[in-house]
């Protein structure tokens, strides 16, 4: 169980939803008690959480700015998902994380309806997010799928097939920026 008095605003989180009552100022707040979480849990049971401490910030902005479950993250590597899974109902359990019965440590859609797409191989993300788009797009659906890459998965040729797919559609299903 979470320490409410070293974590007060993370031991508030038990979901997405519960992040979004937060004023926007506390995001950095919290971003450091997901952190420092991070470490003191998935330390004790092991697992790579290295790649979960780089996308802190993101995952906080991406569940505060997105209506998640509803739109869909779609993760690359399962390594980054450890930060997602605290967010989304598996907080108290991820020192679980790789052991028989505990938490998988990548998205598995039978584990939580937050995991949309289960990674079977990185550079996956962008493809799998551009076909949840396009079945979106057809059936008029307005729900948003958002594709997390980083940037060792950008080197597989099935990202840039990808990424040349959504670029090449005459409507684009998909929101881009740079």
């Amino acid at each position: 169980m979470i320490d409410s008095a070293c974590y007060p605003r993370l031991s508030r989180i038990q979901t997405p939803a519960d992040l979004r009552q937060f004023d926007e100022s506390e995001l950095g707040a919290i971003a450091g008690e997901l952190r420092a979480y991070l470490i003191e849990s998935v330390g004790k049971s092991g697992g790579h959480f290295a790649a979960g401490l780089g996308v802190i910030e993101l995952t906080v902005a991406l569940h505060y700015l997105f209506n998640t479950p509803v739109d869909q993250l779609v993760w690359d590597v399962g390594h980054q998902t450890y930060p997602h899974k605290i967010l989304t109902g598996r907080r108290d359990t991820i020192h679980t994380v790789k052991q028989k019965g505990g938490v998988a440590p990548f998205p598995k859609r039978e584990e939580s309806e937050y995991d949309t797409f289960g990674v079977g191989h990185s550079s996956t993300s962008i493809s799998a997010a551009l076909g949840m788009a396009i079945a979106r797009q057809r059936q008029g659906d307005t729900r948003k799928a958002v594709a997390v890459i980083g940037d060792g998965a950008m080197t597989a040729g099935m990202a840039f097939e990808a990424l040349a797919h959504a670029g090449g559609m005459d409507d684009e299903p998909m929101c881009w920026s740079s």
